[in-house]
């Protein structure tokens, strides 16, 4: 859970009222905050925050939450922005690298050192949380008085250098990536940029920054800062406006103006940030249903209202207008937990079960076991991988291209679903190549395999799959475990000539338990073994079980 330290004093006048901390603590606990504990000589105060709420990241974003809970003020949260009053220029070739790009002015800044700190703390947990690392949402603060607007979003050649943050002298984009701690850390980021590189610049050319990198010392927010120019660059246009949002509402209730900016995009102009807040329909029904309730239209909307959301009776449903700086909602799932919430879980009735059942496994659960013990007794050794794979790895197999992609994957490494055992029992036995053979691996596991007749086109399978690897390893030898596992099954296994090229021709088969098509199995072709780095025979087979 993220962690957050700010001023107590700062948060009461943020409040309007001063509450002792084990009251805090208590109201807190039911916004999902935790409460730490108070430095007393400092007057800090620590809390820890569910990562699903970008909004309780700062502490005006907590005092928000928690005037709607205690009553001090309940809807949506007010803000009032200026007309645009600065414009950024997005050029073609900058928007490649990030395709969205956002931003605002904040004017009337007063900054302390414990300030600044905790702006910047909290636009890395953005960062961080709804950015997922700058690779969905990147920020950069500036200082709107050291540059001379327009801002243009465009990019530079490689020879090209500027002052960045905690450096002391000029460098080029590729040395702030291949030298710079930050560059370092990030530069994945940019991992498609060879010649050009994206950067914010003023009229006159000055750098503001390497997108989404690192900012230039000169732009540089300090103490002076009046006022402030913020800009989120990414991939993900909601998210980006929602984080743009949620900074914006925090210099709003802490006093400061703000003011929307003119993005000119090569096919048209955005005003930026949109405030307008997300619309969602709610079940009466399918509320009382979710939480065990009875409560009425005109209740839940008082709930909702104490979760700072604003929602209007339509017959049997509600319609619901959520904040533009909350990222989290998905479903009226997510509704639906905001009215208990509202309610407040420590005012939900105890009750005893009515049903009483006998807990056991599933009986997927009882035949992936009884997999497990066949194979160990088999002489062969679980390995357990990721369910998560790369285009890489299955194609170094030669398995199918078929296979389901991730929109918004975590890392490089893992970016699609895998449809087959096989390639990541041949990647461990790539890792372990220095230890004794024979090598007998195997797994039981799912994959994720494409079916036209269902309407996600996707289907979950269980499988179990085993590899052999030494130099006497043949079709002969997982045959016959093969054979004894189908008589365990007390199922007839048949097989069937089968042409593929992952195995070596005329050493595979099409593997058919009680006439069901369920599997394969054959000696791995020279080919794929020289993909893995291995240099012994390998025999296997693959099966579905559930």
């Amino acid at each position: 859970m993220p962690t957050i330290t700010f001023s107590k004093k700062t948060f009461d006048e943020s409040l309007g009222k001063k509450l002792p901390l084990e009251k805090l603590s208590e109201e807190l606990e039911q916004l999902k905050v935790e409460v730490g504990k108070l430095d007393e000589k400092t007057g800090t105060l620590t809390v820890e925050v569910t990562g699903d709420r970008a909004d309780l990241m700062s502490s005006y974003g907590i005092a928000r939450a928690l005037k709607g809970r205690l009553g001090i003020q309940k809807g949506i949260p007010a803000i009032s922005l200026s007309k645009p009053s600065l414009e950024i220029i997005a050029e073609k070739e900058a928007l490649k690298f990030r395709p969205v790009i956002v931003g605002a002015v904040i004017e009337g800044v007063s900054l302390s050192d414990d300030s600044i700190a905790s702006l910047f703390a909290h636009q890395e947990k953005l960062d961080f949380v709804v950015g997922r690392k700058r690779k969905r949402v990147s920020i950069g603060l500036y200082d709107l008085d050291s540059f001379t607007p327009p801002v243009r979003f465009t990019t530079i050649s490689s020879t090209g250098s500027f002052l960045p943050l905690k450096a002391t002298k000029k460098m080029t984009c590729p040395q702030i990536l291949s030298s710079h701690p930050t560059g370092k850390e990030y530069a994945t980021l940019l991992s498609s940029a060879k010649t050009r590189f994206p950067v914010l610049e003023d009229s006159k050319g000055q750098i503001l920054s390497l997108v989404p990198i690192i900012n230039g010392v000169s732009s540089a927010v300090t103490k002076k800062t009046k006022r402030i120019f913020i800009d989120h660059t990414g991939s993900d246009a909601h998210a980006c406006n929602a984080s743009l949002n949620n900074l914006c509402q925090d210099f709003f209730d802490a006093g400061c103006k703000v003011s929307r900016v003119t993005v000119s995009y090569p096919d048209g102009e955005k005003t930026t940030p949109d405030t307008s807040p997300q619309e969602m329909r709610l079940s009466v029904a399918e509320v009382n249903k979710t939480l065990g309730t009875s409560f009425t239209a005109k209740q839940i909307c008082e709930f909702l209202s104490k979760q700072r959301i604003n929602s209007r009776i339509a017959g049997d449903y509600l319609d619901c207008s959520i904040p533009a700086f909350r990222v989290d909602f998905l479903h009226p799932a997510d509704l639906a937990e905001e009215v208990a919430l509202g309610f407040g879980y420590n005012n939900f009735e105890v009750k005893r079960p009515s049903v009483y059942t006998t807990g056991k496994l599933s009986a997927t659960t009882l035949t992936e076991n009884a997999c497990r013990d066949f194979m160990a007794g088999a002489g062969f050794t679980e390995v357990s991988t990721y369910i998560i794979s790369n285009p890489s790895r299955i194609s170094k197999a030669m398995e199918s291209d078929e296979y389901a992609q991730i929109i918004n994957p975590v890392s490089d490494e893992y970016t699609t679903m895998r449809n087959s055992l096989l390639p990541n029992l041949l990647d461990c036995l790539s890792k372990n190549t220095h230890s004794p053979y024979p090598q007998k691996v195997f797994e039981v596991g799912e994959v994720v395999v494409p079916n036209a007749r269902l309407p996600e086109r996707m289907e979950t399978q269980i499988r179990v799959a085993c590899i052999s690897c030494h130099a006497e390893s043949n079709l002969s030898e997982v045959a016959s475990i093969l054979n004894s596992f189908s008589l365990s099954c007390k199922k007839k296994l048949y097989l069937k000539k089968l042409s593929s090229k992952q195995f070596i021709e005329g050493r595979s088969a099409e593997v058919n338990l009680d006439a069901k098509t369920v599997g394969k199995m054959g000696e791995i072709h020279p080919a794929v073994l020289e993909n893995f780095g291995l240099q012994l025979p390998c025999s296997c087979f693959e099966i579905i079980i559930c």
